[in-house]
């Protein structure tokens, strides 16, 4: 699957990794992810138990990156951009 940002979107995001709140602009793609899977969640009383591991683990792995950030331990938004375009094509390729 393939996203475009619109340019609004895109400007929001670089903000966001450039004030420091984020160590690349896939945190905070992340972050907006699971705020949005929270929404849901509390609008859904029924979300699978699937579903609910899998907000955890995103939640997880974002704390993970802030801690990293925190430390200094950053990427390359070229390399965050690399892996994104890598795990489409995966995606792609493995989708029927």
């Amino acid at each position: 699957m393939q996203i475009t940002l619109s340019s609004h979107q895109s400007k929001i995001l670089q903000s966001l990794a450039l004030q420091g709140g984020y160590a690349s602009l896939e945190d905070a793609m992340d972050t907006a992810l699971v705020l949005l899977a929270d929404e849901i969640v509390q609008q859904k009383s029924d979300a699978t138990p699937e579903y609910l591991a899998w907000v955890e683990q995103t939640r997880l792995k974002i704390e993970q990156g802030i801690q990293a950030a925190e430390q200094g331990d950053v990427l390359d938004a070229d390399v965050v951009l690399a892996r994104l375009r890598s795990k489409v094509e995966a995606a792609k390729s493995t989708s029927p």
